[in-house]
């Protein structure tokens, strides 16, 4: 999943990672996938868990990863586990 570029958008739509927000970074995520080509399908649980497991500041460091391997390997454990939930 792309989500540097996902987080970078949400990121500079000043968009708040909190369930008051619910939808808006799913949108954001969808458009940066949908403009890669990329199947889009796993954002709104993608944002769930981000919110729900508190991982927002993880998950933005993340982003700054290009390759999706070795952004998945310097993820913890609760990141693992919604990367695995939403996108695999």
């Amino acid at each position: 999943m792309k989500l540097k570029r996902f987080l970078a958008i949400a990121a500079v739509s000043g968009l708040a990672f909190s369930p008051s927000f619910a939808g808006e970074l799913a949108d954001a995520c969808v458009a940066a996938l949908e403009a890669d080509g990329r199947d889009a399908s796993g954002c709104g649980c993608l944002e769930e868990e981000v919110i729900a497991r508190d991982i927002v500041d993880e998950m933005m460091a993340l982003g700054e990863i290009e390759d999706p391997a070795e952004r998945y390997e310097a993820a913890s454990d609760d990141a693992k586990a919604a990367m695995d939930k939403c996108t695999r």
